[in-house]
């Protein structure tokens, strides 16, 4: 089967129409199967910044919709390019014609995407055409955006499998928790299975900690396969739509699924260390997006990642 994972932003009616809605909190998710191909839209709920900036670092593909210029807009272009996300499609509008918006992402990772109509058929079509590369060799690896208690079956988590392959009965360590925990069964669109490889999205009944233990942005992880900490030495590119002096302070780092409150304790050329107020759990592949809440223009500052030890 192919699983592709799809952003939907700008537009909050199109989530609706291109799948069937599953869990809602600050993000929608809205799921979709055609045969063998699988496909999970997840949009933010009132464009909140953060839930955006969770699903953008958890995505194969964009759709951004062009309905004008504003602050909303201007931000998910910057977090797309800022994690080089450079498959998508860009929807048209009265205001956006596909010459105007082919001068907007001109200089971006978006450079690449298909412009086109806003025609939900039309759009599933395209979609099919993604065949994201996974990486199904390296040690397992789930990012959880969902958890709950279910009558009869336990704890229950959603989320996606981000590399290597996830089986019945493996034990795992659960991190920011650092318990082992023992995956009980394996759903995907509500069948049962004995394993789900890199790309899927998945239910998994767990055994060994609680759904708070498992909260969003926790991650299920073949033991010694990932870390978890709260100090953190990055190496850091500024957005260049980021108005404001870079300082130290208090900010926001998202980090995959997990956003939390950072203060930038130390700065040195084009690195930075920073504290997180939680314990965040991360691999040193993985990119963090710095964000200004408080910053009166464009929120994003810029992006990071951990710098060798």
């Amino acid at each position: 089967m192919n699983h592709l994972t799809v952003g939907v932003f700008q537009d909050d009616t199109l989530g609706p129409e291109l799948g069937k809605k599953g869990t809602e909190s600050d993000f929608a998710m809205f799921n979709r199967k055609m045969g063998e191909e699988i496909f999970t839209f997840m949009s933010p709920v009132g464009d909140k910044l953060v839930a955006k900036s969770e699903i953008i670092s958890s995505i194969d593909v964009a759709i951004v919709a062009f309905p004008g210029i504003t602050r909303e807009l201007g931000e998910t272009l910057v977090m797309l390019d800022l994690l080089g996300v450079a498959n998508g499609i860009a929807v048209t509008s009265p205001y956006a014609t596909p010459e105007r918006i082919a001068g907007i992402i001109k200089d971006t990772s978006l450079k690449s995407f298909i412009v086109e109509e806003r025609d939900p058929i039309k759009l599933i079509e395209l979609l099919k055409n993604y065949r994201p590369k996974r990486d199904t060799t390296s040690p397992a690896l789930v990012v959880v955006d969902h958890s709950f208690s279910v009558k009869g079956v336990g704890e229950v988590i959603l989320g996606f499998v981000r590399r290597g392959l996830v089986r019945k009965y493996d034990k795992l360590t659960l991190l920011p928790a650092n318990k082992e925990v023992l995956v009980r069964s394996i759903q995907m669109q509500d069948e049962d299975y004995e394993q789900a490889e890199a790309g899927s999205r998945v239910g998994l009944a767990m055994k060994g900690a609680t759904v708070e233990e498992m909260k969003r942005g926790s991650v299920l992880c073949a033991p010694g396969s990932a870390l978890a900490g709260t100090s953190f030495k990055l190496s850091f590119r500024k957005s260049p739509f980021y108005s404001d002096d870079l300082s130290e302070g208090t900010f926001h780092a998202t980090l995959g699924m997990q956003t939390a409150p950072i203060t930038i304790t130390e700065m040195g050329g084009t690195s930075i260390a920073i504290e997180s107020e939680k314990t965040m759990a991360y691999t040193r592949d993985d990119p963090f997006l710095l964000l200004n809440l408080n910053a009166k223009k464009l929120r994003v500052m810029g992006r990071a990642n951990v710098l060798p030890p």
